[in-house]
Parts: structure tokens; sequence; C-alpha cells
């Protein structure tokens, strides 16, 4: 046991070795009654605990200042674009401008959901966020548009060969023109929408669906007919929901569903 001092307090497991001589010389042993070790080691433990509480103390002021306590202003990405300025996106889906000394210039919320990363190419800044969802803003924050690319997060944005690449938590990856949004798209959208009838043809469908409780036993060909059968023979599509599904048994039973399926179509 040591002292604040760096000098031993209690050599207990050197009782009754002989020490080295150069032991002698490095190590300063504080000796006297047992009555006195005990009160200088309950000094050592109080002056500890002082110590230890006063930087716990410390810590929570500078957290509780700089709101490192809220996690719905967590920082979860962070991006230097060309003008210099450093850009991070939050938990709570805002997005602050820095300068290059790390003062805070700019708030934005343009989007309730967290901020999962962020890109930058040319003039635009790309923003991905939990819902699935990317924007494109420009150097002073702007928001030039937005649409839901995923339907599921958005973890990961990378710029190449003219595209940005989303990637999202699914594992799909989509490409998208590094203009989007441009001044074209909607002089494009209104040409596609006056010409829908060359690339479009319009049917109806007739669907059926329903669900199956596959824990509650293997259902036999006879009753999957009859639930299936009614209205099956009429139906373009037919939609299957299993609930309690054990593993393996999804696959089963969806295979003795659409050869019943198959069966009454023939």
């Amino acid at each position: 046991m040591f002292n604040i001092d760096g000098h031993i307090e209690r050599l207990d497991m050197l009782s009754g070795q002989d020490l080295p001589f150069e032991d002698e010389i490095k190590m300063k042993i504080v000796s006297g009654s047992k009555k006195e070790k005990m009160q200088t080691s309950f000094g050592f433990f109080q002056r500890s605990r002082n110590a230890i509480m006063g930087a716990a103390d410390a810590v929570r002021r500078v957290a509780s200042k700089g709101g490192f306590g809220d996690d719905n202003r967590r920082t979860e990405a962070l991006i230097i674009t060309r003008d210099g300025m450093i850009w991070t996106g939050c938990a709570n889906g805002s997005l602050v401008q820095w300068d290059g000394n790390g003062n805070r210039l700019q708030d934005f919320q343009y989007h309730s959901v967290a901020v999962q990363c962020l890109c930058t190419f040319g003039l635009r800044i790309w923003v991905g966020y939990a819902s699935g969802t990317v924007q494109v803003l420009d150097l002073e924050g702007n928001l030039h548009g937005g649409w839901v690319a995923h339907s599921s997060p958005v973890i990961k944005l990378a710029v190449g060969a003219g595209y940005v690449f989303t990637l999202a938590n699914h594992g799909g990856i989509r490409g998208w023109n590094v203009m989007s949004p441009g001044p074209l798209d909607n002089i494009l959208r209104s040409e596609l929408a006056g010409k829908e009838f060359l690339y479009t043809r319009i049917e109806n469908l007739k669907i059926l669906t329903g669900t199956w409780n596959v824990a509650q036993g293997k259902a036999s060909q006879d009753s999957l007919v009859s639930w299936l059968g009614s209205a099956a023979g009429d139906a373009g599509i037919v939609v299957v929901g299993l609930q309690e599904v054990e593993m393996g048994a999804g696959v089963l039973a969806m295979s003795a569903a659409k050869e019943t399926v198959r069966h009454i179509h023939y």
C-alpha cells in the first residue's frame, strides 16, 4: 500500500524476508506502531475517496455544461465540406455547421429522425437518415430536396462514377445521380406523365390474403384446399402470412401452401 507521496505504508508480503540493498535504497518504509499505521492507512483512504469524489463532480459539471448526457444531441456523423466547414448530424435529426476553429455557426432541422451518415460532393451535402430518407443540401444549409431511398436506415453514403450510392441497413444498395435533385427533374416528370399511356398498362387484380398459425399444428392437404380453394381459383395473387413460426417450419408451410394453390389453379 502506497500513500499519495509514493511511500510504502504497508509491506505485509515482505515481512520476515530480507530486502535487497537496492530495494532498501529505493523505498522509504514508514515504521511505527500498529496504531499509527492504521491511522495513516485511514488517512490515505480518506484522501483517495475525496480525490475520487472531486474528480467525479468535475466530470459531472463538464458533462452537464456541454450537454454530453443528452442522447438527442449525440453526434452520429461528421464531414468536412470543400469550403472548410465542418458538418455534424445528431440523433434528433438536426444538422450543425461549424467553422474550422470549432465555433458553432448554424443549426438546421429538416427531419425529426436520427442522422446516420453524411457525405459531400462539390457544392452539395447528402444526408442519410434512420428512416431511410435521403436529403440534399447546399453548402449554405438550404434544402434542395429529399426522398425515401430505402425502407430501412441509410447507414452509409459513398460517391463514385457520377453517382451517390446509399447502403441500407438490410444490405440494399442504390445509386443516385450526383445532380439529384436537378433542374431537369420536373421537366422529365411532366414529360413522362404526359406519355404514361405508352409505357403503362392498367389491369384489375383480385388478391386473396390470409394468415396461418403454424404453431397450432401441421395442416393437411384437405384443410388447405378448403381454406384456399374457395377463392384462390379467381385470385390473381395469393398472399399467405405465417404466425408463430419456428426455425424451418416456415419453409415447409409455404411449400405446402404453394403446392395447394398450384393444384387449385390446375
